[in-house]
C-alpha cells in the first residue's frame, strides 16, 4: 500500500514537471521573435527614408557655406555701417556724427518755466537767443544732476560778469530741463531753483507741457533715461548747445562749460554780425 502511494505521488510530480516546461516553452517563443517576423511589421507602420546619396550630401554642405558667409558678410557691411568705417563704437560717437551732420534738431515743444508759466524757447520767431546750452536733469538726482547744476552756477556767473563788456552773450541763455514729470513738481523745481539760485533772466528751469512732449524733445537730441531700478535715473549728463532753430550744434561734458559757454558765445557773435 506504502509503495502504490509513493509511485502515485511520483506520477503526480513527473507531470507537472512536464507541464511546467511546456507552459515556459510556450512564454519563451512568445517573447523570441525572429527580426524577419518583425521587418514586415515595422514597414507597414513606418516609412523608411532613403538613405542620403553622396552628392546630395556635398550640395548641402556647400549650400550650408555659402548661407553662413552671406550672413557674416551681412552682419560685417552692417557694422561697417553703424560704426562709421570702424572708427566709431560708442553711442556718444554716434551722437557726434549726427552733429555733424546737422541731423538732430529739437523740436518747438511747449514747457512750463518752473513748472507754471509757458515758455517758449528756440524756434520761436522774433527774439529767440541765438544759443541755448541745455541739460537735462531730475530734481532727485543725487550725483550728476547736482554737479551739472553747480556747472551751470559757474556759467551764470560768468555769463553775469561778461554780459556788459560782451553784448553778444546777451543772447546766451541757459536752460535745464526736467524729464520727471511724475516728481517734480512747483515745489520741487522752485527747491532746484533755490539750492542753484537761478537768475531766470540768464538760465531758465522747465518741464515739458506733456509727457508725449518730453519724450519727443529726448528722442529727438538722442537724449537717454533709464530708470535704475533704485526710483531714479541713469541718463546723459552732457550739455548741449542749441542754435534759435533747435539744431544741436555741440555736444560737451558737464566739466568743458567754459568751452561750451565759449562755442555759444561764438554762435551768438556770428548771428549779430549776420547782415
Amino acid at each position: 500500500m506504502g509503495q502504490h502511494r509513493c509511485t502515485h505521488y511520483r506520477r503526480r510530480r513527473r507531470r507537472g514537471a512536464e507541464r511546467y516546461c511546456l507552459a515556459h516553452r510556450a512564454v519563451q517563443g512568445r517573447r523570441r521573435t525572429r527580426p524577419a517576423e518583425v521587418a514586415p511589421s515595422l514597414d507597414q507602420g513606418h516609412v523608411v527614408p532613403d538613405p542620403i546619396s553622396p552628392d546630395d550630401s556635398v550640395l548641402a554642405r556647400r549650400l550650408t557655406v555659402a548661407l553662413c558667409v552671406a550672413l557674416l558678410s551681412t552682419f560685417v557691411w552692417g557694422l561697417y555701417r553703424y560704426t562709421a568705417n570702424f572708427d566709431v563704437w560708442t553711442f556718444e560717437g554716434h551722437r557726434q556724427l549726427a552733429i555733424q551732420a546737422g541731423e538732430l534738431r529739437a523740436p518747438l515743444v511747449p514747457l512750463h518755466e518752473m513748472g507754471v508759466t509757458p515758455v517758449t524757447l528756440w524756434g520761436n520767431a522774433g527774439g529767440a537767443p541765438a544759443a541755448y546750452l541745455v541739460d537735462f536733469i531730475y530734481t532727485r538726482c543725487p550725483s550728476v544732476c547736482r554737479v551739472l547744476g553747480n556747472e551751470y552756477q559757474q556759467m551764470q556767473a560768468r555769463l553775469l560778469a561778461q554780459r556788459a563788456r560782451n553784448p553778444a552773450l546777451k543772447a546766451v541763455r541757459l536752460v535745464s530741463i526736467s524729464f520727471d514729470a511724475e516728481h517734480d513738481d512747483q515745489a520741487s523745481l522752485r527747491e532746484y531753483a533755490h539750492e542753484h539760485q537761478i537768475d531766470s533772466a540768464l538760465w531758465t528751469l522747465a518741464i515739458p507741457a506733456t509727457p508725449a512732449d518730453t519724450r519727443a524733445l529726448m528722442r529727438s537730441l538722442d537724449v537717454i533715461a533709464i530708470p535704475d531700478g533704485l526710483g531714479g535715473f541713469v541718463h546723459n549728463g552732457a550739455i548741449h548747445l542749441l542754435d534759435a532753430s533747435g539744431r544741436l550744434r555741440g555736444l560737451y561734458e558737464f566739466d568743458q562749460w567754459p568751452q561750451a559757454l565759449e562755442a555759444a558765445r561764438q554762435l551768438a557773435t556770428a548771428r549779430r554780425e549776420m547782415p
